[in-house]
């Protein structure tokens, strides 16, 4: 964390987003042989937090951040702390640099007076201008366009009170450029350098809403006075501390818990592997941790969520009065219901923003539709839109899933089979509380086995697809892009093993709230041991709610060239999805193949465990 008297380090260089183990630590009896007064196990549960330690094992490897020679073992570690600000030539060094745990041993043993941190006037600078009256835990939405933004980003906000915007708290680290393998090599194999950032949260807010177009969800957290002031020391304590940045277990969330986790010790029994921002307000809200929550929805999800339910002409002629600067339309009809003209009201402040930010209108114009669009302030006081349960994340499933299942065919063996996806979702989930139809898979992994034969079926680096409604008006476009290798399952008669990346840009279209259907033209670059080559083709499906939490996948595709065998192949199929259970899902899948005088039918049934 950098900070200086004016506040602030001012870049948020593309805050990354990406993703413990029960807390036990090392206790030979109780820690009262070491002047603690304390031996309660949520005690030291909590300053096992302070350390980052969770089960066994260092969450942060610099050696400066710890002073005995094994800090898993909590009691040694709590001495060798006690024998430093015991010490009279290193207590003040020791509660500049480490203020938390000097608050905590002050509050556990007999030997330690309460720290006076005026005489620390960096750290009095930053208590005196970051106010942790108020702790929210902060999620922005997943931007799937974006390597840093493709998962969200959580962080925290500290702020005075709850009308004040406070300051932004986040751990990241940058991401340049799209080369994938790249960057999840370095991320998951070296590492890269995490950094901490405070900034004013009005900053963090404009970032992600209007420049990153993302949604930003705000949790405000119940814990005590004592906690929030432990959590805003423990900061300090972070600032000149190296923390390695890693994709999957030391990201903005598995950081965010350990913090958090020194209110509430019992988040770091979740201190695991492949933790998503996702993974973290679902944990809070586990733990009953929320007591309050909003959203600032970005400019782009106003016009297409307001928009929804105004007729075309009403679109078309609101953009032409606000783009000429001449608003006419009234927002007080009687003839219209008042919640019906609110929304309009709604939309047009949308569109007007929407037009200023793309320079559709000058400035000048956008205060003149502001000042008239204001002029219903008093009118609309008594209307407001909830969106606090609306498409909230934390009802979304958990961000890592593994699949059984089975897939016959009526020309071979059948198979059973497997799949484990560490991170993210896929098209057949519940996507009822995202913002739109879309899948994301990292490091996918699937295999089958039949009498004679385990296989690797597919192995994905990375996929994404995203089916955003088209508007008329503000466009907005559907694609895909995955990187994989696939051994070819369409045909048991033969394998088609490759690596490619493909991708495809399309339209899709709401027909009502609960199906969507969609058109995409896709392109594919295909290797193997012998050759590479080139593929195209076109894939149209439908995306459909029903009643009891079924969900139905039509799909339909035509590839040219696919295999290298010059043909088409065609593929029809069907998947039902049955949604009611907690953390589970079971697929019925039928599909239907056919390419070079091949034609194969197969029927697969999967059960898929969220975690």
């Amino acid at each position: 964390m950098q900070f200086d008297k004016q506040l602030m380090l001012r870049s948020l260089l593309g805050a990354s987003f990406f993703w413990f183990a029960s807390i036990q630590p090392t206790l030979a009896g109780s820690a009262v042989s070491a002047g603690i007064i304390s031996s309660d196990a949520a005690a030291i549960a909590q300053f096992s937090a302070l350390l980052h330690v969770s089960d066994h094992s260092l969450n942060i490897q610099d050696d400066d951040f710890y002073f005995s020679s094994d800090p898993t073992n909590i009691q040694a570690e709590i001495e060798a702390n006690l024998a430093q600000v015991t010490n009279p030539e290193h207590t003040q060094d020791y509660i500049c640099r480490f203020p938390a745990r000097a608050q905590w041993l002050s509050e556990h043993s007999t030997q330690v007076s309460p720290p006076d941190f005026s005489r620390c006037p960096d750290l009095q600078a930053f208590l005196d201008a970051v106010s942790a009256k108020n702790i929210s835990l902060t999620y922005a939405s997943e931007n799937l366009m974006s390597p840093s933004s493709f998962m969200g980003h959580t962080f925290l906000k500290l702020s005075d009170n709850e009308n004040n915007p406070g300051h932004a708290v986040s751990f990241f680290t940058e991401v340049d450029g799209f080369n994938l393998p790249k960057i999840m090599f370095d991320s998951l194999v070296v590492g890269k350098e995490g950094y901490f950032i405070v900034s004013p949260y009005r900053e963090s807010l404009s970032f992600y809403k209007n420049i990153e177009g993302r949604n930003v969800f705000e949790y405000q957290l119940a814990m005590s006075d004592k906690n929030k002031q432990l959590i805003q020391l423990h900061l300090w304590e972070l600032k000149d501390t190296r923390i390695d940045y890693f994709f999957h277990n030391q990201n903005c969330a598995s950081i965010t818990l350990n913090i958090l986790a020194i209110a509430n010790p019992d988040l770091m029994e979740h201190r695991r592997d492949w933790l998503s921002p996702l993974d973290m307000i679902q944990l809070a809200q586990r733990h009953h941790m929320i007591q309050q929550t909003s959203i600032t929805p970005s400019t782009g999800w106003k016009l297409r969520a307001y928009g929804a339910s105004q007729q075309d002409e009403t679109k078309q002629s609101l953009l032409a009065q606000l783009i000429a600067g001449h608003l006419k339309t009234r927002f007080n009809d009687p003839q219209i219901s008042a919640g019906e003209q609110f929304l309009t009201w709604e939309f047009a402040q949308a569109m007007n923003q929407y037009l200023l930010e793309n320079e559709d209108i000058s400035q000048e114009i956008y205060a003149e539709n502001t000042a008239k669009l204001t002029a219903y302030d008093t009118e609309f006081a008594s209307y407001a839109v909830d969106l606090s349960e609306f498409k909230n994340p934390i009802n979304r499933n958990k961000d890592a899933q593994w699949h059984l299942g089975t897939r016959w065919s009526n020309t071979g063996e059948p198979h059973l089979t497997a799949t484990w996806l560490p991170a993210s979702h896929t098209l057949t989930d519940d996507n009822r509380n995202a913002f739109s139809e879309s899948s994301l898979e990292l490091m996918k992994i699937s295999v089958s086995a039949d009498q004679n034969s385990f296989n690797l079926d597919n192995f994905t680096l990375y996929g994404i697809q995203s089916y955003l409604p088209y508007d008329p008006l503000f466009g907005g476009l559907s694609g895909k892009f995955s990187i994989q290798w696939d051994r070819g399952t369409d045909f048991s008669e033969r394998e088609n093993k490759r690596f490619f990346f493909s991708g495809g840009l399309g339209l899709s279209y709401p027909i009502n709230h609960a199906m969507l259907t969609y058109a995409t033209v896709d392109t594919e670059l295909s290797f193997n041991t012998d050759i590479a080559w080139g593929a195209i083709g076109v894939d149209m499906g439908l995306i459909s709610y029903f009643r009891h939490d079924v969900k139905m996948n039509l799909s339909a595709s035509t590839v040219w060239n696919q295999y290298a065998s010059s043909n088409f192949r065609h593929q029809a199929a069907v998947t039902l999805s049955y949604l009611g259970f907690t953390d589970s899902a079971v697929d019925l899948r039928a599909q239907y193949n056919e390419m070079d005088g091949l034609r194969e039918g197969q029927i697969r049934a999967i059960y898929r465990h969220y975690y």
